[in-house]
């Protein structure tokens, strides 16, 4: 096991190297036995098996990090981007059962994983398009149960050690909600502890607009939710469709006056597990996403599933947190 101040690891290159071994326990030659030393016809009884014990994961920080992308929650699916309420709670039954915890894109961009517990895997759970299925609240204030915030704080109460926090990615009418309604939902998912991330005003392709026009869209998304939440400026931005602006300057900054924004991480769409921050192929300006959809039972091509069986069969691949957060631990 290496450890190495995170300062002094970040960039670097991380080369594993593993040794062949026979793990079957078998030796190549087993010895001759004389038929006077040949077992009784009748074996005995064989032993009880002894109880597996199973270790906590070794702690390695340049494994993948899933960065997992959600859209619609709706008990109706009728597409690759559809998900219902109790798909989405078995997701956070797996991402559980399996040592992962929730941080959120800023935290990644910005290397902060201090509050990933040793021996846990992080998962960011980022939510696009700002549809009402992700967050609604009732009459009285409170988040509705079958929405994604909601099935998150109920998971939360169930178990602690689990935070409802996610990276929700808006655009002008966030939820569905106008007027005075989008302020008050923005500064209730901001107290939660979550992100507020921009999806651009419009949702258009960026490609097919101006470096300015492209600015406008993104810097007017950027007012909207820092009118209503100064503290909390959109940081970071997932890129409608998928699709880069002609000119990628502008994803990182832009705009004048109340619509001057920065962005420190750009999302991108589908594709497969991050990797580790402290990497060297980390490119915060362009992370990758992986599709959760329930569509035809979730088992379509590099879905959730896919890779999270994947890391489940080699989990020396994931990134596991050490207990020092001012080192990096490498296998």
């Amino acid at each position: 096991m290496s450890r190495l101040s995170r300062r002094a690891f970040l960039g670097l290159a991380a080369t594993t190297v593993v040794a062949g071994c026979n793990d079957t326990g078998v030796p190549d030659a087993a010895p001759v036995v004389g038929a006077d030393h040949l077992p009784p016809t009748t074996p005995p009884a064989p032993k009880a098996p002894k109880p597996v014990t199973r270790r906590a994961p070794a702690p390695g920080e340049l494994g993948v990090i899933p960065v997992l992308m959600h859209h619609r929650l709706t008990p109706n699916v009728s597409g690759e981007y559809d998900m219902t309420p109790a798909f989405f709670r078995a997701e956070l039954e797996r991402l559980y059962r399996e040592g992962y915890h929730p941080i959120r894109t800023i935290d990644l961009v910005r290397r902060d994983l201090s509050a990933v517990p040793e021996g846990k895997t992080p998962v960011v759970l980022t939510f696009d398009d700002s549809t009402p299925g992700q967050f609604a609240l009732d009459k009285a204030g409170r988040v509705i149960p079958d929405t994604a915030l909601g099935i998150m704080l109920a998971f939360q109460a169930r178990y602690p050690d689990f935070p409802a926090v996610g990276s929700f990615y808006l655009n002008k009418s966030p939820f569905g909600l106008q007027g005075s309604d989008i302020p008050r939902a923005l500064r209730y998912l901001y107290d939660a502890g979550c992100e507020l991330g921009n999806h651009t005003w419009d949702h258009p392709n960026l490609r097919h607009l101006s470096a300015a026009e492209a600015e406008s869209e993104i810097g007017r998304l950027a007012a909207m939710v820092t009118t209503a939440v100064p503290a909390a400026p959109p940081r970071t931005i997932a890129l409608p469709l998928g699709v880069h602006p002609r000119d990628r300057r502008v994803l990182a900054a832009g705009g004048r006056g109340s619509t001057a924004y920065r962005n420190e991480g750009v999302l991108l769409v589908g594709a497969g597990p991050c990797p580790s921050p402290y990497g060297k192929t980390f490119d915060p300006m362009a992370i990758p996403r992986i599709r959760c959809s329930s569509y035809q039972g979730g088992q379509g091509e590099l879905l959730m599933d896919y890779w999270l069986d994947k890391l489940a069969r080699a989990p020396r691949q994931k990134f596991v947190a050490a207990s020092n957060n001012s080192t990096v631990v490498a296998p």
